[in-house]
């Protein structure tokens, strides 16, 4: 889905940059939404009044950070010679806030160039689903998880671990061998 945006235009450059933020961190669209220049810091993304109005801190790859970078020097340059009322991160080509619809045709576009099967809807909420499958599938505890995605309780965050198959948890087990690991 990256694949799909390029780096030449604000555009392609912003829309691969909240790709990457949503496979990256899991948030959800409203926050990303809601995302304001400040919020970026070194390490992570600090979220603000996310659902049930919690703070919380997401952490970032070097690979996120690489591609919020370039989007913050060719958005700095887009905008040069305008004063930014809007605070938010995300802007349009006109220098206004997102809309959920926005987002919305940007992974759904990327989602379809990718090849995405028929049968899975692809919206913002998927790719929420498909970090939490893969942040398990990678090791992380489901506390942890449960953390970094806002959920108010640890019972909320065990539906992501029906779509781990047998297979995966055998896998996950060889490398997490207490005797193995001695």
């Amino acid at each position: 889905m990256l694949e799909y945006y390029n780096d030449r235009t604000f555009l392609d450059v912003r829309n691969k940059t909240i790709i990457a933020m949503f496979f990256d961190t899991g948030i959800r669209l409203s926050e990303l939404i809601n995302l304001k220049e400040d919020d970026i810091k070194e390490d992570y993304l600090l979220i603000k009044c996310g659902k049930g109005s919690k703070d919380r801190v997401v952490p970032k790859s070097p690979f996120l950070a690489k591609h919020i970078f370039k989007y913050q020097v060719i958005r700095e340059e887009r905008f040069v010679d305008r004063n930014l009322i809007d605070k938010n991160f995300f802007l349009s080509k006109n220098c206004r806030t997102l809309s959920r619809e926005m987002v919305e045709r940007i992974v759904k576009d990327a989602g379809e160039f990718a090849n995405v099967s028929k049968d899975i809807r692809i919206s913002p909420h998927t790719c929420r689903h498909t970090f939490a499958h893969m942040q398990l599938m990678n090791g992380l505890d489901i506390y942890s998880l449960s953390r970094l995605m806002g959920h108010e309780n640890v019972s909320i965050t065990q539906i992501y671990l029906n779509g781990i198959k047998d297979d995966d948890v055998i896998c996950q087990s060889k490398k997490t061998s207490v005797l193995m690991n001695l």
